[in-house]
């Protein structure tokens, strides 16, 4: 029975429940937390939705109806396409072994260099901030420079971001331009958890699928200002016609759903082509010598592909 037929009942639904109290503890069996940010760059805006248990993470993109998960302790990602119900998986361990060893990923990260990435540093997520809670900023240390290239200085204003009291903190760059950055005084949890998910798996996701997951100037914006007892809620960068932004929509807790975590039934594996020639490629379930079609993300047609493959067990 073709896949079609099905697609009333693939689709994978995401039930609202109710949330928790805010200071329910990151990492609580049974519930998983939810980071929602928004972001402008490139001309395009952009959701991503962070969810974590203590043993799985999810990151969906749905304004692009893909979604991936993600497992920390092997660093296996499975992604989910939600426009044409496939699935594929790849073990980034062995990509990383692949490209680091061969000439054909040697090719790939000359090319992220150009595009302004960073090279093969996954492992080191940004460090949570142990600051109390209300602590206050290290005002000296800022204005004297940090790793991300800024002088910080506290411009005195105030506004109520995602729930939450802010204060404005310019960056002053001599080789780039200003930064504004809108901050919670004190520590996040949530969401500075969110944000070491989105680092550990910002790399991969560019070399692999080739797709942005977020702009990587977030980062060192936010290992700095976190060191100093802040949370960064609104990042805006750019100039007028390239303005650029980062920020908080929402942070919660919800009861742990397995369903957010497992392949939806229905949706077929496929292989990404960009893997081709950088690790084995997997037989499709039940085949013993078919390989996976694969989906070919580096064409505009991409999104559109037809699922392929037979329905999962």
């Amino acid at each position: 029975m073709s896949p079609y037929q099905f697609r009333p009942f693939a689709l994978l639904f995401l039930v609202t429940l109710p949330a928790l109290a805010a200071d329910t503890p990151v990492g609580t069996p049974g519930f998983a937390n939810v980071v929602s940010f928004a972001y402008h760059s490139d001309g395009e805006s952009h959701k991503v939705i962070v969810t974590s248990s203590p043993t799985r993470v999810r990151i969906d993109e749905p304004d692009d109806r893909w979604s991936f998960l993600y497992d920390p302790a092997t660093q296996i990602f499975t992604g989910l396409e939600h426009g044409n119900y496939t699935w594929w998986t790849f073990s980034w361990p062995e990509v990383r072994t692949s490209v680091e060893s061969s000439k054909r990923g040697e090719k790939r990260l000359q090319d992220m260099s150009l595009n302004g990435l960073s090279g093969l540093n996954s492992d080191n997520p940004a460090p949570e901030t142990n600051a109390p809670a209300n602590a206050t900023p290290d005002a000296n240390a800022l204005a004297t420079g940090d790793d991300s290239g800024y002088v910080w200085k506290q411009a005195g204003d105030k506004k109520r971001i995602a729930g939450l009291e802010c204060e404005h903190w310019t960056g002053t760059s001599l080789s780039s331009g200003d930064c504004d950055v809108w901050c919670y005084n004190g520590p996040l949890p949530k969401v500075t958890e969110a944000l070491a998910r989105l680092r550990e798996t910002d790399e991969p996701i560019t070399i692999v699928p080739i797709r942005t997951l977020v702009p990587d100037f977030i980062f060192p914006v936010y290992d700095t200002l976190t060191k100093s007892g802040l949370t960064p809620v609104l990042i805006t960068w750019g100039s007028d016609t390239t303005a650029c932004s980062f920020r908080l929509i929402e942070q919660k807790t919800q009861p742990y759903d397995a369903r957010l975590f497992s392949v939806p039934r229905l949706y077929a594996k496929t292989t990404l082509i960009t893997l081709d020639g950088m690790i084995l490629e997997q037989p499709m379930p039940n085949s013993r010598s078919q390989p996976a079609p694969r989906l070919n993300h580096l064409t505009p047609d991409s999104k559109q592909a037809t699922p392929v493959g037979q329905p999962l067990p």
